[in-house]
C-alpha cells in the first residue's frame, strides 16, 4: 500500500486505518526500533479477513491492538476516520499515547532477553562509583607509577577528590609447560600490561562482567571467554551470519592480551563507612586508613594456548576460563548498587581515534541510571564535568576543543546513543577566543543531553539478573571457536589452572625507526588500504598519504607516536 498516495480526507477502510495508525504514531517511538518493527508487520500484514473486520484481532500483537483501539475508538470523536483525523489525534494526545504504550514496552524489553548478544542494542553494567573507578583505571597507563611496595600503582579517586582504594599491577606468567618449566619468551610482562591499558581493555572489562552476570558458569564459577566474543561486537553488523565473520590471528591475540592485563590488576577498596578526601595523591599513607587486602579483579582458570606448528613457540592466548574475583562479584550479582543499560555501540567506536565517544557513552550510561533513581534525568550537564570525563588530549587549543566536543555529541546523536543535545543558553560568541575563555566561560556553562526513551524505560525498572545457571558439568577444556580457524597454522594446548594463574602473552615489538618506507611496507604486508590503516592509527587518510609521499614539511610528534604505536601492535 502506498500510504502517501492516500488522500487526507478520504474515509479509510480497516486495512487502511491499520496502516494510518502506524504511520502517524511511529514518529513518537523512533527510539524504539524493535517496537516499530513489530508494529510495521502488524499494520502491513494483510489477512484474508481484513475486508470484513472493524478492528484488529489475535492476528496482531497485543500492543498494536491496544494502540489502535485507543486512537480510533477512544481518543477520536469521529465515527469515520481519515488520515487527517488520525494525525490530529496523535498530535493532540501525544503524552497520553506514550503513557498508554509504556506497560507493553516493559514486556517487550523482557522478551528480548534471549536475543544473541551481537544482535542486542544494550547490555547491563553496574553504576556504582567503585565499579566505575575500577573500570576507569584500566584505560590509562599514565596513572600508574612505582610505589614503595615495588609495584606500579595508582589511587581510585572520584571526581570529588574522595579516595576509594588503590590498584597495583602484579603481572606474572600464566602457564608453564613441561618443555620449559620456567618460560620467559623474552617478554617484559609489566611493560606489556601497561601497554594494554586502554579503552578497548575497558570494553573487555564490561563484556566479561556482563557475560559472567548472564552466562553459564561451571561449578567453580568460571565462564568461558573467547576472543571472538569481543571481536563480534566490534565488527559484526546485524543480519550477518556470525559463523561467516572472519577475524585475523593478531586481532584475536590483541583481545586476549587485554584480558591478560585485567588479570594482572589487583585492587584494595576502602572498607569503612567514611570516605577520605584528598588533595595530593602522592601524600597518601594507606596505613592511616582501613582498607581490605589486595585482590585480583579477575581470576583465570584453564587457558587455551595457540602454538606455532612449525616452531612450537606460543603465539598467544586463544580462549580461557575467567571469573570476577570475590572483590568484584558483589558489584555484579546485585549485592552492591544497581544495574543500568550500556549501549553496545560503545564497542564499535575505535579505541584509538574515538576514545572520547567511548568514555562519554559509559559516563552517560551511569549518570542516566543514577538520575533516573533521583528523578533528575532532565538536569543539564556542566561542560567542565564532561570534559574531565572525556579526557581530551591536552594538545587541543580552545577552538579545537570546542569543535571536537560538539562533534562527539553530534556523532552520538547520529548513532542514537543519545536522543538529543543542546546548550542550555546561547553561546556568547564575542567571548569565544579571548584569553581564558575556555576555563572562565565556555566550560562553566551546561548542555542538555536527552537519553533515548528505551534507556529511560529500562532505568525505571529495578534490573535483577537471576543467578546464572551452572553448566551441566565443568568443562574439561574451553570450547573451540565457531568461527573460521585462525589464519596461522597452530596447535592448541589446554593449561589447567594453578594457584597462581596469570598470563603469558605477546609483547609489542619495539620500533627503532619510523620512516615512510617502513609504514608502506607494513601496510602492504597487512594488505590494508591507506584509509583502513589511517583509521586504525587514529589519523586522517590524507595525512598518512602525505606522510608516505614525504609531503609533510613540519614534523607532528603526536602523529609519529600514533604510527609507532600502530607498528608495535602489528
Amino acid at each position: 500500500m502506498d500510504y502517501q498516495a492516500l488522500s487526507d480526507t478520504k474515509i479509510l477502510n480497516y486495512e487502511q486505518r491499520k496502516v494510518a495508525v502506524f504511520e502517524e504514531v511511529k514518529v513518537l517511538f523512533t527510539e524504539l526500533p524493535f517496537l516499530l518493527d513489530l508494529w510495521y508487520q502488524d499494520a502491513y500484514l494483510t489477512q484474508p479477513t481484513d475486508k470484513n473486520q472493524l478492528a484488529p484481532g489475535e492476528e496482531v500483537s497485543e500492543s498494536f491492538r491496544s494502540i489502535y483501539h485507543l486512537i480510533i475508538e477512544e481518543l477520536s470523536d469521529f465515527k469515520r476516520s481519515t488520515k487527517r483525523i488520525i494525525r490530529n489525534t496523535v498530535e493532540n494526545f501525544e503524552d497520553t499515547i506514550k503513557e498508554h504504550v509504556s506497560p507493553f514496552l516493559v514486556e517487550l524489553v523482557e522478551q528480548t532477553a534471549d536475543i544473541p548478544l551481537a544482535e542486542r542494542d544494550y547490555i547491563y553494567a553496574n553504576t556504582s562509583t567503585p565499579f566505575h573507578l575500577m573500570r576507569n583505571i584500566v584505560t590509562n597507563k599514565t596513572n600508574f607509577s612505582e610505589k614503595e611496595t615495588g609495584f606500579m600503582g595508582t589511587e581510585l579517586v572520584d571526581n570529588q577528590g574522595t579516595l576509594h582504594g588503590f590498584a597495583e599491577l602484579r603481572p606474572a606468567p600464566l602457564f608453564q609447560t613441561e618443555a620449559d618449566p620456567s618460560p620467559n619468551y623474552g617478554i617484559d610482562l609489566l611493560e606489556t600490561t601497561l601497554s594494554s591499558l586502554d579503552e578497548l581493555t575497558a570494553d573487555i572489562f564490561d563484556l566479561v562482567s556482563y557475560q559472567w552476570m548472564t552466562g553459564k558458569r561451571d561449578t567453580e564459577g568460571f565462564i568461558e571467554f573467547h576472543s571472538d566474543d569481543a571481536l563480534l561486537l566490534r565488527h559484526y553488523e546485524k543480519g550477518e551470519i556470525p559463523e561467516k565473520v572472519k577475524f585475523k590471528e593478531r586481532d584475536r591475540f590483541n583481545i586476549m592480551r587485554r584480558v591478560a592485563a585485567l588479570s594482572s590488576v589487583w585492587i584494595t577498596l576502602h572498607d569503612g563507612p567514611e570516605r577520605v578526601k584528598i588533595v595530593n595523591a602522592s601524600e597518601i599513607d594507606s596505613k592511616l586508613y582501613n582498607f581490605q587486602d589486595f585482590k585480583r579483579m579477575f581470576d583465570v582458570g584453564s587457558v587455551r594456548i595457540a602454538f606455532d606448528k612449525k616452531t612450537n613457540k606460543p603465539k598467544g592466548i586463544y580462549a580461557l576460563q575467567i571469573k570476577p574475583s570475590t572483590l568484584l562479584q558483589p558489584y555484579l550479582d546485585g549485592t552492591k548498587s544497581s544495574l543500568g543499560v550500556l549501549d553496545l555501540k560503545v564497542f564499535k567506536y575505535s579505541y584509538v581515534s574515538q576514545r572520547e565517544h567511548k568514555r562519554l557513552t559509559r559516563y552517560l550510561s551511569r549518570q542516566w541510571k543514577i538520575r533516573s533513581i533521583k528523578g533528575t534525568v532532565n538536569q543539564p550537564f556542566k561542560i567542565a564535568t564532561l570534559l574531565s570525563e572525556m579526557n581530551f588530549p591536552a594538545r587541543l587549543n580552545g577552538g579545537q576543543l570546542r569543535d571536537r566536543f560538539e562533534e562527539v555529541l553530534d556523532e552520538l546523536q547520529r548513532d542514537e546513543v543519545i536522543a538529543d543535545w543542546s546548550y542550555t543558553e546561547e553561546i556568547d560568541e564575542t567571548r569565544v577566543g579571548k584569553r581564558g575563555w575556555i576555563q572562565n566561560y565556555w566550560s562553566q556553562i551546561s548542555v542538555q543531553i536527552t537519553p533515548p526513551s528505551v534507556v529511560l524505560l529500562e532505568n525505571k525498572k529495578k534490573i535483577s539478573l537471576p543467578n546464572a545457571p551452572l553448566a551441566e558439568s565443568a568443562p574439561a577444556e574451553t570450547k573451540p571457536s565457531t568461527n573460521e580457524p585462525i589464519e596461522a597454522e597452530y596447535t592448541e594446548v589446554i593449561v589447567e589452572k594453578t594457584e597462581q594463574t596469570e598470563f603469558v602473552f605477546e609483547s609489542p615489538k619495539k620500533v627503532q625507526e619510523l620512516t615512510p618506507e617502513i609504514m608502506r611496507a607494513k601496510i602492504d604486508e597487512l594488505g590494508y588500504s591507506i584509509r583502513k590503516a589511517a583509521e586504525e592509527i587514529g589519523i586522517s587518510h590524507t595525512t598518512l598519504s602525505r606522510y608516505m609521499a614525504r609531503k609533510i614539511k613540519r614534523q607532528n610528534l603526536d602523529n609519529d607516536q600514533k604510527m609507532i604505536h600502530w607498528l608495535e601492535m602489528n
